[in-house]
Formats: structure tokens, sequence, C-alpha cells
């Protein structure tokens, strides 16, 4: 039974072997009979597609077109008296021949001797069984579709080749081609080329690309092209058979211009819907019919709240969209006059000013169909910093056509003053550009401000500058002239406010005070977290300068261990600092402002602490300490003091050159107003300084330890010495001998201060005697910017003067000791220490 069930499925499976094999015979039979009907139907349709219809007139074409259908119709009449349908037999044929054995003739064969026999049956039953197999793995036979002895020239390679660039190049044009040759009254097209051409460029702000009209003609749906679209159509031949009607261009009597022999040119812009039609002898070249795309205004948006940046920055974040891209776009922004708190300076009516209009900013490249970007302008100067406006944003597109965003209310963000001096400058000086009116209100409250400087101004320059303009615009209001002068009153009012705020960043100790007192302010105040992180930077940055500055302070005094390590107790470190202050960063945050200020508290005395002990070297308070302290005061004093002589030297200097305006001195000022502090003292009062300097090492001289030798009682003694000779000299008018004796002092008490260190350690049982005295001998290789050689630990001893006796007048010494300064400055082979120390010279001289 199952024997039988795989000999019925054989059968089937050799069944649909043969169908299949029968089915290419089909295939090869006709393509054999009909390949030369096809080839020239192939042939012929390609030659339509190219325009082939177009070299002749309408008789020409249709005598072409019987001759090819003729000879259509033989190949077609042989084809089918060639084909020949295959038999099952020739398929069984076919498929047994590609088989070893041809098994399926041997299953329909009998053996022709000994059919009784049982072994003879035996053996043929295998040998049926065997060709079963065989016959089960019967595969289809292809088709033969090779040509090549029926088509020795390969011609339907070529029509193939032919009809393939057709269908990739030429498409469905050839049926239109022959339609219009075969149209009753076609005339003959011209054989040198098109008789037209004709573009439609849409405006190039749209990126989209020009189309060829020839290729559009004729078709039934309306192509969608942008308003401003550009029509080109060119003809070629004898214009005056050409007719052009349009009604697109909302302009009549459009019509061709001759453009050079043989041709015509027709332009005009795309305006409205509507057809274009070109006409020649009387048929129709072409026909287009435009519907006009609208061009949306743009769209424009305020994206997010009105924010104040570190710096005074404002942040206004905006959205705009067009169809075709945004050209332009502005913030107008307006006083929101009832919105303003009319009291003080802003109770009078203001004086008319423009509003501000500000480009916002768009993509310097790609796309401007989405644009999402953020103002940032700093509107800090103008006179609506801090105030209610109104915030307008307008874009535009390529046809001018604007959108506006709904118009938003907030604050115009500015800078904040935490100092309250430049606070209150910068309020009176809005005031005065609200109007001109409050011109004598400001400069009555200016006078108050600045009646009693001290606290407030700790700015000379600020303090010099906020004069000048009370004097200014009392002097404008006096002449009814405040609306001409009180943009320059208020230039000088800003430039001031801002001294004050910022301050000069040249002193670490400064800028630290200055940190701290902007930040403080905050914290009492309405600041945001933002403005604390800001103000929180600032602090981090100054007490990094200060703790550096600290430490050059401390090795230039010759206390290169206390500079280098922390003494025992000293546990603050930057690591601990940077603690503290993100605590009270953190603190501010979570809006625990009174806890963050208080950690500010501690953080300044905590600095403070740290300032004596670097002073100090160390924690203690014996006697040997106090007196290394107040040594290292008494020096400090003695340079400031030398600073000021020479200070009071070069003028002298000048006054003898017969240069104008003593340095420090400004037109108009009383005498001593306008000179910064320490400038344009009187010899007098420095004598006065020195004597009680002198007065003062007499003091540290009785208050000595015990364990200072007499080497560095008679260095100190030298320099009290040196500081009578220096008083004695500023007494008679003498500047620059005195200045020589002030530089002595300056050495004796370096040295006396060494040697006192040197006493104490001894005492104390350290160790390094030899390494003190290599030390002292090393450094005293070296050299101060005078070219004076330095002592131990930075210390400048040498009996050599300033200045050479004898060397002329003061006039001639100052300008003996600038010009060596100056020469010693351009040295690049000295030391970057002294190059630094020199450059400061020069600068603040």
């Amino acid at each position: 039974m199952a024997k039988k069930a795989r000999i019925d499925e054989t059968e089937r499976r050799i069944e649909r072997v043969l169908r299949a094999t029968r089915a290419a015979m089909v295939l090869e039979s006709a393509l054999q009979a009909f390949w030369p009907f096809l080839a020239l139907l192939a042939a012929l349709w390609a030659a339509l597609a190219f325009g082939a219809a177009e070299l002749g007139n309408r008789l020409q074409v249709g005598l072409a077109l019987a001759a090819a259908a003729a000879l259509l119709l033989r190949f077609l009449w042989r084809g089918v008296r060639r084909f020949r349908w295959p038999s099952r037999a020739a398929a069984i044929a076919r498929l047994d021949a590609s088989l070893p054995g041809r098994p399926l003739a041997a299953l329909d064969d009998a053996p022709a001797l000994g059919g009784e026999d049982p072994a003879v049956r035996a053996l043929w039953s295998v040998h049926q069984a065997r060709m079963l197999a065989r016959a089960a793995k019967a595969e289809r036979v292809p088709a033969d579709l090779r040509l090549a002895s029926r088509d020795p020239w390969a011609l339907r390679l070529a029509v193939l080749v032919f009809f393939g660039a057709a269908l990739i190049f030429a498409g469905s044009s050839g049926v239109e081609s022959l339609r219009t040759a075969m149209a009753p009254g076609a005339g003959a097209a011209p054989k040198t080329g098109p008789s037209y051409e004709g573009w439609a460029e849409p405006p190039a702000y749209t990126g989209r690309a020009t189309l060829y009209l020839p290729e559009l003609a004729g078709g039934d749906a309306p192509v969608s092209l942008p308003k401003g679209t550009r029509i080109t159509l060119r003809t070629y031949g004898d214009e005056t058979q050409f007719r052009l009607s349009e009604s697109v261009s909302g302009v009549e009597g459009t019509g061709f211009t001759r453009a050079a022999d043989g041709i015509a040119l027709a332009e005009f812009d795309l305006a409205q819907s509507g057809e274009i039609r070109l006409r020649r002898g009387g048929r129709d070249l072409g026909h287009w019919s435009f519907a006009i795309e609208p061009d949306l205004p743009p769209e424009i948006a305020v994206a997010g709240p009105v924010e104040r940046a570190p710096g005074g920055l404002a942040r206004i974040p905006y959205l705009a969209r067009d169809d075709h891209g945004i050209t332009a776009a502005r913030a107008e922004i307006a006083l929101d006059l009832p919105a303003v708190d009319r009291r003080y300076g802003l109770a009078l009516s203001p004086d008319p000013r423009d509003k501000i209009v500000i480009p916002l900013p768009l993509p310097v490249s790609g796309s401007a169909a989405e644009v999402s970007e953020t103002l940032e302008e700093d509107f800090s100067g103008h006179p609506w910093a801090g105030l209610p406006v109104t915030i307008t944003l307008v874009a535009e597109d390529a046809l001018g056509q604007t959108g506006r965003s709904e118009t938003v209310h907030a604050a115009l963000p500015g800078r904040k003053f935490f100092d309250p001096a430049a606070a209150a400058l910068a309020e009176q000086r809005r005031d005065l550009l609200w109007a001109a009116a409050n011109g004598s209100r400001v400069s009555q409250v200016l006078r108050a401000v600045t009646f009693h400087p001290e606290g407030l101004f700790d700015r000379a320059g600020a303090y010099l500058m906020t004069r000048i303009a009370i004097r200014r615009l009392e002097v404008a209001v006096e002449a009814d002239q405040v609306a001409a002068a009180r943009d320059d009153i208020a230039a000088g009012l800003w430039r001031a406010a801002l001294l004050l705020e910022d301050g000069s960043l040249g002193d670490a100790a400064d800028r630290l005070a200055r940190a701290k007192e902007r930040l403080s302010e905050a914290l009492k105040g309405d600041a945001t977290d933002e403005e604390i992180a800001e103000l929180m930077q600032e602090l981090r940055d100054a007490t990094r300068d200060y703790m550096e500055q600290m430490a050059r302070e401390a090795i230039e005094r010759g206390e290169m261990e206390t500079a280098e390590a922390p003494q025992e107790g000293q546990s603050l470190n930057q690591d601990q600092l940077q603690e503290l202050m993100d605590r009270i960063q953190e603190l501010s945050e979570q809006g625990r402002r009174a806890e963050a200020e208080a950690l500010l508290e501690m953080l300044q005395q905590m600095l403070e602490n740290m300032e004596m002990r670097l002073t100090q070297g160390g924690e203690g308070g014996s006697q040997g300490e106090q007196s290394m302290q107040g040594l290292s005061d008494a020096l400090r004093e003695q340079q400031g003091l030398a600073d000021d002589s020479f200070r009071e030297l070069q003028r002298e200097f000048r006054e003898g050159s017969g240069q104008p305006g003593a340095e420090g001195e400004t037109q108009g000022a009383p005498r001593g107003e306008g000179r910064a502090q320490g400038e344009g003292t009187d010899p007098g009062s420095l004598a006065e300084r020195q004597e009680a300097l002198r007065d003062l090492m007499d003091e540290l001289q009785q208050n000595l330890p015990g364990e200072a030798d007499s080497e560095t009682r008679q260095a100190l003694e030298d320099a009290q010495r040196s500081m009578e000779d220096a008083r004695d000299g500023l007494r008679d008018g003498n500047t620059a001998e005195a200045l020589n004796d002030q530089a002595d002092a300056i050495d004796q008490l370096r040295e006396g201060m060494r040697g006192l260190s040197e006493d104490m350690r001894q005492a104390e049982g350290e160790q390094g005697g030899e390494d003190s005295e290599g030390g002292t001998s090393q450094s005293r290789s070296n050299a101060d910017p005078l070219g004076r050689p330095l002592g131990a630990m930075g210390g400048a001893r040498t009996d050599s003067r300033m200045l050479p006796e004898g060397s002329g007048s003061a006039a001639a010494r100052a300008r003996e000791i600038l010009d060596e300064i100056r020469r010693r400055s351009g040295d690049r082979s000295r030391p970057q220490v002294e190059l630094d120390y020199l450059r400061r010279l020069l600068d603040r001289f």
C-alpha cells in the first residue's frame, strides 16, 4: 500500500514537471515565430516616442504609418504560420532526454522474452523501480530563447536598446506627438529642432527648481506655483506665426518681442491663477494651467519668560516660522507707562523717547523656515532698565509680509548694583534721563550723597566723577540746558557707578572686600539665584587671588616656611574654603539667606585669622613674635612712605620743568580734590609721618627679646638713624636725599628682621645654621630691581645710596631713576619676578 502511494506521488510530480516543460516549449515556439513582429513593433514605438512624427507632415506621417502597419501584418501572418503547438509526446521526449537512461520511455516498455519466468519478472520489477526513481528526479526543461541562428545581424538587440532608451528618456511623448501630427490642419513641423521653449522660475527665496514648460504641456491638472514665479517663453521661426494668450499676469496685451533673427521672447510674472496657451498656424503648441500657492505671513512668538542673564544681559527667547523662511526679525520695546511706579524721580511725565528696536538673531546657515533663537542684549545703560516695558516681536518674509507676536509685559532686565553708593548714582542717572525737569532734584540728591563721602566712596576717581557731574548739572540747570547736557552727565554718573561697583581689579584684598560686600548686600536684598551664583563665583575668584597674594607677601617678608606650609592650628585650606562657599550658595538657593549671611561673616573671620597667621608666621604670642610683627608693620609703613616721597619727587620734577597740570590734578577742581590718595602730599606731612615711624622704631628697639644679638640691634639702630636723616631731608625740601635715606632704612629694617628671625630659631634649638648662611650668601648674590644686592629671605642690604651724591637737581635725579627702571624693564634676561616689579613701578609712576 505504501509502495503504491509512493508511485502515485512520483507520477503526480512527473506530470507537473511535464506541464512546465510544455509551457516553456510554447514560449520558445512563439518567440521563434513572432520575434520579427515584436522587434518591428518596439522599433516603431521608440521612433514615435523620440518625435519621428514631427519630421514630416500629416500625409508623410500617414504613409509611413501605413507602410509600418503592412509590414507588421506580414510579420504577424508569418509568425502565425510558423507557430507550432508542442504535443504531449514531444514534451515527454524533451523531458526524458534530459534524464540519464531515458527513464520515462523505460517505464512504458515491457520485457521482450521470458515474461512468464518469475526470475525475469522479478528482475524487471527491479529495473522499473530504478527507472521510476530516476524519473522522480526530473526537473523542468527551460525554453531555448536563443535567436542567434535566426538573427545573425543581432537586429533584435539594437531594437531592444532603442526601445529601452525611449522608455527612459521619452516616456509617452511619442503618443502626444503622433496625435498632434495627425490632427486636422496640422502643418509641417520644423525639421531643425523644437519650435518653442519655456520655463517657469519660482522666486529664489522658495528654493524650488525651475520647471521646463514643454514637459508640462497638455496637462489637465493645474500646476501649483508661488506668486511671483517668472514665466519665460521663447519661440523659434517666424514670430508672426505664434500667438500667446494668458490670464496669469493680470496685464493686458502680453505678447512676444523680437529678441534676435528667428527668435521671439515673452516674459511675465505669475500674479494670479489662470491659463497660458501657445498656438502656431492654427494649432496648439502648448497649454498650461497654473494655480497660485498661498504664501502665508510669518508667525513669531516669545518662547519663554524674559530673564536676566549674568552680567545684566537680557534674554528673550523666541520661535518663528514661515512657509518659505524668515528674512528679518526684530524686537520692539516700549515703556509700559501705566505700570510704572510713579514716585520720586519718576513722578514727572517722561520726556519723549523712541521705542527700542533690536534685530533678532537668525540662523547664519540652513533653513529659516523654523527659527528657535534667543536674543541676548545689554540694556543696563538704557533709562528704562528695570522699569516695566512692553515687548513685541516682528518677523518678515521675502514678500514683505509681517507677523507680530502677542505683546509681553515684563521688566526690562538690566544690571543690579549692590554697592549702595553705586545704586544711588545709577538711580539718579535714571531720573535725569527720565525727565530733564528732574535736573535740580538730581543735583540736590547727589550733593547729599557726596556730603560725607567717607565710607561710601572708596574710590577717589568715582567721587571726582560725581562732583564733576554735579557741577555740570548745576550749570546746565541755571542755563536751562539740561536736555542738551544730560547725556554726557549721565555717562559720567554711569562710569562712576561702575567704578564703585566693580572697582579696580588690580588689588586682591580690595577685590575680596568688594566681593564680600556685594554678596552680603545681595543676600539681604531680593537678588535671584542666578545673581547669587554670579556673585559667589566672583567671591571664589577673589578669594583665590587674595590667598595667592598673601603667600607672595609672606615670601617677600622672608617667611618662606609660613607661606609654604600651614602652621600648627592653622587648618584652613583652599578645599575648606571651597566647601564653605558652596554651603553659602546652597543655603541662599534654599531661601535661608540669614544663615548664608552668617556663614559669610564666618568666612571673613577665617580669612582675617589666616592673614594674621601668615603675617606673624604662626599662632604664638611670644615677645619675639610680637617684635617680628611690629618690625613687619614698620617695614610696610616705611615702604608706603617711600612711595609717597617718590611721587612728591615726581611732582617737583614736573613743576620744575614747567609742565602744565601736576599729576592727579584736575582742571577746575580745588587743590587736592582731584588727587588720588597719597599724591601731592606736603613734604611737611611726610616728615611728620617719618618722625612718627622713627618713634615707633625706638619703642620696638626697647621691646626686643633677649635673643636678639648685637648685629640685629645695630641694624635696627642704623635704620632709626636713616629715618632721622630722611625726616630732616623732607623738612628741608630735599626729597631726593630723603628718598635715599628711606631706601637705606628699608634695607636695614629687612636686615634686622632677618637677624632677629635667625636669633629666634637658634634660641629655639633649630638646626640649619649653615643653610642659613648659605641662603644669605646666595641671596646676596642676587640683585633687586635697582641693582642692590639682596639679603637673606628677599631682604636688601647695601651701603650704596639710591642716587650718588652731587648728581644734580631733583628733576635730574628723578629722570635718572625713571630711565634706569625703563632700561632694566627692557632686559629680558632678568628674572620674571623682577620684570613684573619694574612694570608695576612704571605703571604706577
